[in-house]
């Protein structure tokens, strides 16, 4: 693998880490007011659930156990949230675009964070430390508890959980949708800037910097001579992946121009992040449409002729 492929793989998954752990953060955020709503619907003093969790990591006050375990809930998640934005942006199948998908596939990422951290903390963390929990509790709130007591709001506390963690997955997803709507809607002014260069355009496509396509459309009135399958596999033609491969020994490609009988062809990379896969007419001057592209490109101003 070369270090142009490598690079480009490390702009994806830092794409998912940036989102995802932004998502993570503010969906943690959201679900701590939801705990202590919960916590006071419970009967139980506001902070409890972040108390209990800090006293049975060691700490000796419950002001210092629920900022504690406060910080390192927004901490975890946060994390959480990086790791599954990685496997959503990379991995193709989850396509999270869709809010609603995306809202399902955050809930049963909760399901898995409940189960796989939530319940085997409470279980071998919180429940060995409730004679702990009880005693700094008691001492705290100047009132006798027992550790019974304890006990069941603990409980309550772990069946409320899932619910939390399907709202925390919920709120994760539709985050991490809203980012990747807001990076198309961006990739979409990209096609209109393009396809406003030149009127013998016919086809603009945008795909990623591994030639997945991102979006595709024609201009409007444009006959349609390929497929969306055949056009796919026009763009596996081009050998870009390949001269990406090679690049290290012959350089970057610029762009490559095939002509046919009734169009024109070029491929070409839009920035570090974008590929462009073009078709135009016949007749159009493909050395000014790439040249007006690179000033696009670089953010100048173009005007037509």
């Amino acid at each position: 693998m070369n270090s142009n492929k490598k690079r480009n793989e490390l702009m994806v998954t830092f794409k998912g880490v940036k989102y995802g752990a932004f998502a993570g953060f503010i969906a943690t955020w959201s679900i701590s007011s939801v705990i202590a709503v919960t916590e006071l619907l419970l009967g139980l003093s506001m902070g409890t659930f972040y108390s209990i969790i800090g006293i049975s990591l060691g700490a000796y006050s419950t002001m210092t156990a629920a900022s504690i375990a406060f910080g390192l809930h927004l901490l975890i998640g946060t994390m959480i949230g990086a790791v599954f934005g990685i496997i959503g942006i990379r991995w193709k199948k989850l396509r999270m675009l869709n809010p609603y998908k995306s809202a399902l596939v955050g809930m049963g990422a909760g399901i898995v964070v409940w189960l796989v951290l939530f319940l085997p903390i409470t279980l071998f963390l919180v429940q060995p430390a409730i004679n702990s929990i009880t005693t700094i509790l008691a001492m705290e709130s100047q009132r006798a508890l027992v550790s019974e007591d304890i006990n069941q709001s603990i409980t309550n506390i772990t069946l409320a959980a899932i619910g939390f963690h399907l709202i925390w997955g919920a709120i994760f997803g539709f985050i991490i949708s809203s980012l990747l709507r807001i990076r198309l809607f961006g990739i979409k002014q990209h096609y209109k800037d393009i396809v406003n260069i030149d009127p013998n355009i016919r086809l603009v496509t945008i795909c990623d910097s591994e030639g997945n396509m991102m979006y595709s459309r024609h201009r409007q009135g444009v006959e349609n001579l390929l497929t969306p399958e055949e056009s796919r596999k026009s763009l596996e033609m081009t050998g870009w992946k390949v001269r990406s491969d090679l690049s290290d020994k012959i350089g970057k490609g610029r762009y490559v121009i095939a002509e046919y009988e009734w169009i024109k062809r070029i491929t070409m990379p839009f920035g570090d992040d974008y590929l462009l896969y073009l078709t135009t007419e016949i007749r159009a001057d493909h050395l000014d449409i790439i040249n007006r592209i690179r000033r696009l490109e670089a953010g100048l101003k173009y005007s037509s002729k």
